[in-house]
C-alpha cells in the first residue's frame, strides 16, 4: 500500500511539472530614455509553453533627503487623455499577450508632461490569470484558460524594471578626482563595470558592478596603495573609460 502511494505522489509531481505554464523575460532591469525622446520601446519575452496575459503596472519613485525610496501612483487614465495638468510614464498598450515557445510582444513607454528635472518610475510586468472582458477574451475563453493553468501549482513571476527619465535639457559633468566620482550634471550617470584591481596582478579584480549616479551625488572608490579602479563612465549616449593608473 506504502509503495502504491509514494507511486501516486510521483506521478502528481511529474504532472504537476509538466503543466503549462508562461515564463516572462523583460531583459534589462534599467532602461535610459533618451533626453531628445520621449518614446522608449520595450519588449517582453514569453519562453514558457503556455500564453502570458501580462499587466503593465507603472508608478513613479520618489528619493528623500537619505535616499529612501517611496512610490506614487501614476495617473494613467489622465495621461491617456492628454490631459493639460498631467505628467508622468504610461505603457501602450498596458496589457500584453505574449505567445508561448518564445513568443515576444512588445510595448512602448511613454513619456508626457513637463521634463524640468529628472524622473524615475518602476515598471512591472506581472503575468496573470486574465478575467472575463479583460485581454479581449470571452467568458469561455478565460475559463479555459484558468482550467489549463489549474493542473499545476502556478507561481507568476512577475518583473520590475526601473525607467530613467532624463530632463528635456540633460547636462552631464562627471567629475573623477580624489578617489571619488561626483554628478554634478542634471541627470543621472551610470558607471559601469567598477572593478577593483592588484597593482602587482593587473588582471586579479575582483567582480564588476553598476553604479548609478543621480545628480548631486557621489561615490567613494577604494583607497588602497596596492589596488587600482577601472570602469565605464556613461553619460547618456556617451560612453569613456577610466583607470586610476593613468
Amino acid at each position: 500500500m506504502r509503495r502504491t502511494l509514494i507511486a501516486l505522489a510521483l506521478t502528481s509531481l511529474a504532472a504537476t511539472s509538466h503543466a503549462a505554464s508562461p515564463q516572462i523575460n523583460v531583459g534589462p532591469m534599467f532602461e535610459y530614455m533618451p533626453a531628445g525622446s520621449s518614446q522608449y520601446l520595450k519588449r517582453v519575452r514569453n519562453s514558457g509553453d503556455a500564453t502570458a496575459y501580462v499587466r503593465v503596472e507603472i508608478t513613479r519613485m520618489n528619493f528623500d533627503s537619505a535616499g529612501k525610496i517611496s512610490e506614487t501612483p501614476v495617473d494613467a487614465a489622465a495621461l491617456a487623455r492628454n490631459q493639460t495638468d498631467a505628467s508622468g510614464l504610461i505603457a501602450s498598450p498596458s496589457r500584453m499577450i505574449i505567445p508561448a515557445n518564445n513568443g515576444m510582444q512588445a510595448t512602448r513607454l511613454i513619456f508626457r508632461g513637463q521634463r524640468d528635472s529628472e524622473q524615475y518610475y518602476r515598471v512591472r510586468y506581472v503575468p496573470v490569470v486574465p478575467e472575463s472582458g479583460e485581454f479581449s477574451l470571452d467568458e469561455q475563453q478565460s475559463e479555459d484558460y484558468k482550467r489549463g493553468m489549474s493542473a499545476g501549482v502556478n507561481v507568476f513571476t512577475g518583473f520590475g524594471t526601473v525607467v530613467f527619465v532624463p530632463p528635456s535639457n540633460a547636462r552631464y559633468e562627471t567629475r573623477v578626482e580624489g578617489g571619488q566620482v561626483s554628478n554634478h550634471g542634471n541627470a543621472t550617470v551610470v558607471l559601469d563595470n567598477v572593478k577593483t584591481c592588484q597593482l602587482a596582478k593587473p588582471d586579479q579584480c575582483v567582480k564588476g558592478n553598476k553604479v548609478h549616479l543621480r545628480p548631486g551625488q557621489s561615490s567613494a572608490l577604494p583607497a588602497d596603495a596596492a589596488v587600482y579602479n577601472r570602469f565605464d563612465v556613461i553619460e547618456g549616449g556617451n560612453k569613456r573609460s577610466v583607470d586610476s593608473r593613468r
